[in-house]
């Protein structure tokens, strides 16, 4: 059980790739997100990776979890270029994830997948996620690191090493309830906001942090 990834707000594309350009990280590709009225960046850090969303003009289906609307009233509330919304944790074992799931009357969908570079996953909690901010989505993938978004290729200037903290606003008994532990690396502080800030290592020894300050 580890952080797998952690899914970013901004305000449009440019701004943030320029936010990403100042700290060494680049862009491996992106994508619209069918439905939900934001478009994707990855952000590939080896063994953990950063999603950016961003509103790419489309209307949301209003059958779908309102991702786009809780990314504004974040972007809105916080005047950071790149504002943590959400993170997921990852299992190996995909029958821990089951159990979990289970034992927190989750939903676990299986994901098929759509095409080269675009493996199937495994995913529980999205949707209660977005009602307690300080919960994780679970996230099983069937393929070795070598074959996740994680270990694509970015021209970074700085060579990331991957997530090495995570704070969040919320309950930790939650959280733990939830993932069965504390993920490695996560604090949990005092409020309800969820997910504030991720710090980033690096192969020199110093680590960034993007978020709420």
């Amino acid at each position: 059980m580890e952080i797998d990834h952690v899914v970013l707000a901004a305000r449009s594309r440019e701004q943030a790739v320029q936010a990403l350009s100042t700290h060494g990280l680049a862009v491996a590709r992106g994508r619209v997100i069918p439905g939900f009225g934001v478009s994707n960046l990855v952000v590939p850090l080896g063994r953990s990776s950063l999603e950016i969303h961003y509103p790419n003009g489309e209307v949301p289906d209003p059958a779908l979890p309102p991702i786009a609307a809780a990314q504004r009233k974040a972007l809105d509330t916080f005047p950071e270029p790149l504002v943590p919304v959400a993170w997921l944790v990852g299992f190996e074992d995909v029958e821990s994830l089951r159990r979990l799931a289970s034992l927190n009357n989750l939903s676990v969908s299986d994901i098929p997948e759509e095409g080269p570079g675009y493996p199937a996953y495994t995913l529980a909690g999205f949707g209660p996620n977005m009602v307690r901010r300080w919960l994780p989505a679970l996230i099983h993938w069937p393929v070795p690191y070598e074959e996740r978004p994680h270990a694509l290729s970015a021209p970074h200037t700085s060579r990331p090493t991957g997530i090495v903290g995570l704070d969040i606003a919320g309950t930790q008994e939650d959280v733990e309830q939830w993932c069965g532990g504390l993920p490695s690396g996560v604090r949990v502080v005092k409020g309800d906001a969820g997910p504030l800030r991720v710090s980033i290592g690096f192969d020199d020894g110093v680590s960034i942090t993007l978020g709420v300050r």
